[in-house]
This record gives structure tokens, C-alpha cells and sequence, in this order.
């Protein structure tokens, strides 16, 4: 290690430092590959009383559809909800002129249910957590 600088465990200062971390990452992607655009994308299922039985948060930038987080409330497992969720998400990623869509799963949570829809697994780490795996998952996007 270097002596011309030192490193800090950030407490009082993190969300400061986190957002000068990720600007400083942006810029640098932004000029190697151009502005990624993002664009946030959330959509709710509600049940026929409104109240909410699942919902999608992705990112929309580059050429992709990043999915970080699919929820469906257990009592409407089963019925569709996460099928239309990911066909509504990837209907915005097709308008929005997009290529890939990308997510990643647990071996305990719903991998197959991402290969029904036809993604592909691209990656595994195994052993995370402990006694299970983390699987990466892509879906191309045919025009």
C-alpha cells in the first residue's frame, strides 16, 4: 500500500461519500460507453381493494433492463402475479428499445420461474448465502 493516502470506514459521512462514489463511477462509464439515461421503472399488482399483492423495481439505462427486486405476497403466489409483472416490465423494455434484460435470483427463491420466461442463467455463486447459490440470469430481447 501506498503511503500517499489512507483508507477511512465512512460512518458520519457514507451518504455523502457514497453519492460522490457512484457520480465519480457514472462519469467515468459515461465516457467510455456514453450516458446510461437512467430511467427508474416501478410497477405494483393491487388485489380488487387496491391493496398491494407485488410489485418490480428495475433500472432502465444503456441498452437494458436491470430487475433488482420482483415481490409477490405469498397469499397471490400462484395466480400470475409475477408472470405479469415480468411480461408488463419487459413490454416497457421492448418500448423502450432495449436488448437484454438482467436480474439475479437465490437457488431458494424463484430460478425457474426466470427460465419459464426464458432467461438463461449466466453465472452461480455457490455458497451464498450459506447452503445456497446466487444465480445471474439474462433474457436477450428479439425486435
Amino acid at each position: 500500500m501506498s503511503s500517499g493516502f489512507r483508507l477511512v470506514e465512512e460512518k458520519r459521512r457514507a451518504r455523502s461519500v457514497a453519492r460522490r462514489v457512484r457520480s465519480g463511477l457514472i462519469n467515468h462509464n459515461r465516457s467510455k460507453v456514453g450516458a446510461p439515461r437512467y430511467r427508474p421503472l416501478v410497477l405494483s399488482a393491487r388485489d380488487v381493494k387496491g391493496r398491494l399483492i407485488g410489485g418490480l423495481v428495475g433500472q432502465l439505462y444503456w441498452n437494458a433492463l436491470y430487475v433488482e427486486l420482483l415481490w409477490v405476497s405469498t397469499r397471490a403466489r400462484g395466480e400470475g402475479v409475477g408472470r405479469g409483472l415480468m411480461q408488463a416490465a419487459e413490454g416497457r423494455a421492448r418500448r423502450a428499445r432495449k436488448d437484454l434484460i438482467y436480474l439475479n435470483t437465490y437457488t431458494f427463491q424463484a430460478p425457474g420461474f426466470y427460465r419459464g420466461l426464458g432467461f438463461r442463467s449466466i453465472g452461480r455463486i455457490a455458497g451464498y448465502p450459506r447452503g445456497a447459490s446466487r444465480i445471474f440470469l439474462v433474457k436477450r430481447l428479439k425486435r
